[in-house]
């Protein structure tokens, strides 16, 4: 009967599809399923087929030997999960198994003899998660070496995971990333052209929601309390094996702040230069060169014009732009511009002239041509110079009517020198003679006024010199030159040395520089200046005159010092006395002509010093200006440039005839 419950037992184990197997404490097996003979008996194909499980396994350190035993001896299940097994001939496999043990049952109070042994084959389960796991620290090792950030979002849109470089774009912690969800408050997101992007526009949700890859997708996304980062981005839906919801999206975006902020400022510069071409008074096209088979220029096609460009050449942009030069304007060709421009592309010299250029309706206009190359082409700039040639004209008109007038004026200069002087001189000739051949038969009222004509001669005869002065301060000016003002000074203090003696008068006098100036005026000037200091002094109180000098940067002047000269340094003299001094008030009046302080019974003169003094600064481009204080003294101040810049203003007219005369006459009788 035992044997009969055995066997039954075991044609029942033998009919199972689970890899089941009956052994006893030996290791022979006394049955097993076609589960096992499928699964594991094959593993050891040149065993025998009544071999123990010993042979078929390799236990050399008999751990299965022992579960048996153990399984045995203690009468109880043993479990256990991804144990490793090694198959005689074949490679170790990882099971799950349970080993129960099993008895008679006619003999329940026996111990068991034998173990039914349940085994499942894990191995593949376990090289796919051992692949998984290298693939995963693959996957992790990737993500922190690429410099783009990576991120990993699940089906609910909550982020997952991410690498090191996704907190550095986001400017957030690692903690404030994971777990968030992407339509939470702090995700504030950014379309390229700058307006705001929904989250439900964010390209990771786009993505998961129509279950395609969104691919170079540009947004800017805000860090907290700072400017946005601008990232170019890609997301992909992951799906399970034939799932069609995705279980989540791999995100992988890269910074390109950088580029974007380059392309605003680009086009911002776009922007300007179409502002600027749009409003531009000049004409501005831009044309690249056409070349034949061997290189050479045959023509010019025209890419850009601006509105001014359409207006002075009367063609509209449409009409312009892909049109060829010689086809479109084909007097360029008559004019030698085509072979200017020509020469432009291959030199790189640019190119500029005035001329009159032809339009596409036949009209010509006054323009100035610049060209200059760029690239394998060029770019021109037309400016209506008409307005400007028809006031050159009419300034040469104007000028040729001024110039026939300074020419009436020195005539009349000469007539002043000649024709009024001689008869003065007569005057005072024949009066002076009357006095001294026929005295004593005039009375004492006789002999005055006669005194009074010669002395009114004199004076008259001074203030037609002193006018005739005044008027060749520009039509007898010689040319600007190295002067020494040391030596003018010099030769200043000698002429006057005498009248220094009469007055017992100081001047004192500092190095002075050497500028370029006519020297025959700057010692006018300083004359002039100098004489006036020791004319109006104080009665009693000797004059002291001081003459000081100092080199000052154009920069550093004062901008209410009118200097009109084109120079860098200014020459500052300054000639203070301690004479009578004057108001304020009569600043201005003392440089017109004639004008005078005092009567001539106190102190002699025109009234034409001064005014010759600032008309000789102003010739120089400088500029004269005078402080004083009634019973103090007076100080001039005149600025004058150390170096300057010729220009055509320098140079005196040519002389008329009568301009060869001088003031001076000997009178011949």
């Amino acid at each position: 009967m035992p044997m009969m419950m055995h066997s039954s037992f075991s044609s029942c184990i033998a009919a199972m599809p689970a890899p089941i197997v009956l052994v006893d404490a030996e290791g022979h097996i006394h049955a097993e399923s076609e589960g096992w003979t499928r699964a594991f008996r094959s593993l050891a194909p040149q065993a025998d087929a009544a071999a123990p499980l010993f042979d078929l396994i390799d236990d050399a350190e008999g751990a299965w030997h022992d579960l048996i035993t153990r399984c045995l001896r203690e009468n109880r299940t043993l479990r256990g999960t991804q144990r490793r097994i090694i198959f005689v001939g074949a490679g170790p496999r990882w099971v799950d198994w349970t080993m129960r043990p099993m008895q008679p049952a006619d003999e329940v109070e026996a111990p068991p003899e034998r173990a039914m042994l349940y085994m499942t084959d894990r191995t593949s389960e376990r090289h796919t998660d051992r692949l998984r796991q290298q693939v995963e620290a693959r996957f992790d090792t990737l993500l922190d070496t690429i410099q783009e950030g990576a991120l990993l979002m699940d089906s609910d849109g909550v982020f997952r995971d991410c690498n090191d470089t996704v907190p550095e774009i986001f400017g957030r912690p690692r903690s404030e990333i994971i777990g968030s969800r992407f339509s939470d408050d702090k995700w504030n997101g950014l379309r390229s052209d700058g307006t705001p992007l929904a989250n439900t526009e964010f390209p990771f949700w786009v993505a998961y929601y129509e279950r395609k890859p969104v691919m170079g997708k540009v947004m800017g996304i805000y860090p907290p309390d700072a400017p946005p980062r601008w990232i170019r981005v890609n997301a992909r839906p992951l799906f399970e094996l034939d799932e069609a919801d995705p279980y989540g999206v791999f995100v992988c975006f890269e910074d390109i702040t950088n580029e974007q902020l380059k392309d605003e400022a680009l086009q911002t510069s776009r922007d300007v230069l179409s502002s600027v071409l749009t409003s531009s008074l000049d004409g501005i096209l831009v044309w690249t060169a056409l070349r034949d088979t061997r290189g050479t220029i045959v023509d010019f096609e025209c890419v850009l014009v601006n509105p001014q460009g359409e207006k002075l050449l009367k063609v509209s942009t449409e009409e312009m732009v892909g049109a060829q030069m010689l086809e479109l304007l084909p007097e360029h060709a008559d004019q030698g511009l085509f072979e200017a421009f020509v020469d432009v592309v291959r030199t790189g010299q640019p190119y500029e002239d005035e001329l009159r250029l032809a339009d596409t309706e036949g009209g010509m206009t006054w323009c100035q041509v610049m060209a200059v190359k760029i690239e394998d082409g060029i770019a021109v700039t037309l400016r209506d110079v008409s307005e400007r040639r028809e006031a050159a004209q009419a300034m040469s008109v104007a000028n040729e009517k001024l110039e026939q007038r300074n020419r009436a004026l020195r005539d009349f200069a000469y007539i002043a020198s000649h024709d009024l002087q001689e008869p003065l001189r007569k005057i005072s000739a024949f009066s002076n003679l009357v006095i001294q051949d026929y005295g004593d038969k005039v009375d004492e009222t006789g002999r005055h006024y006669l005194e009074r004509m010669e002395d009114a001669s004199r004076r008259m005869s001074q203030l037609i010199s002193d006018l005739l002065v005044y008027s060749r301060i520009t039509t007898r000016a010689r040319p600007f030159e190295d002067v020494d003002l040391n030596a003018v000074v010099n030769n200043v203090l000698n002429d006057l040395s005498m009248r220094i003696d009469d007055v017992e008068g100081t001047v004192r006098v500092d190095d002075m520089p050497t500028i370029e100036a006519d020297a025959t005026q700057i010692r006018q000037l300083l004359q002039n200046l100098i004489g006036n200091a020791l004319k109006f002094h104080r009665p009693e109180v000797p004059p002291e005159i001081d003459v000081t000098t100092a080199v000052v940067s154009l920069d550093a002047l004062d901008r209410n010092v009118p200097v009109q000269a084109n120079c860098t340094e200014v020459c500052r003299v300054r000639v203070a006395d301690n004479g009578i001094g004057f108001e304020s008030k009569y600043t201005d009046r003392i440089f017109t002509p004639f004008q005078r302080l005092h009567g001539r019974s106190e102190y002699e003169g025109t009234g034409m010093g001064l005014a010759i003094c600032r008309r000789i600064v102003e010739r120089h481009g400088g500029s004269i200006a005078v402080q004083s204080v009634p019973n103090e003294g007076t100080t001039f101040t005149v600025w004058l440039p150390v170096r300057r810049t010729p220009s055509s203003n320098d140079a005196p007219p040519a002389p008329t005839q009568h301009d060869q005369s001088t003031t001076e006459t000997i009178l011949d009788e």
